[in-house]
């Protein structure tokens, strides 16, 4: 089991067009296999910036969700409405 933590930034006024796509995006990505859980983290600081934060079982089903025709189709609404590339943390749990 691992966890994701990653970081995505949105241009000035599309973070409400980002929220309502990804929300398409999770309900399906928590019925993958191997998906234990996955948020949308929204900054307090900065209202472009998210986070997700996703649990997986296991390396395969984690790709294998990168495959998945909705996670291709919320891919192509990301034109225009981030701020550079997804900065992606996977880590172990240590305590």
């Amino acid at each position: 089991m691992f966890t994701v933590i990653a970081k995505q930034k949105v241009l000035p006024g599309k973070a409400d067009i980002f929220k309502n796509n990804i929300a398409e995006l999770a309900p399906k990505t928590r019925q993958c296999k191997g998906c234990i859980s996955y948020e949308l983290l929204q900054s307090r600081e900065d209202e472009n910036t998210f986070l997700i934060h996703e649990v997986w079982d296991n390396d395969d089903d984690f790709k294998a969700h990168f495959e998945e025709p909705f996670t291709i189709e919320f891919g192509k609404t990301l034109d225009g409405i981030v701020d550079g590339e997804v900065e992606p943390y996977i880590c172990n749990r240590v305590v």
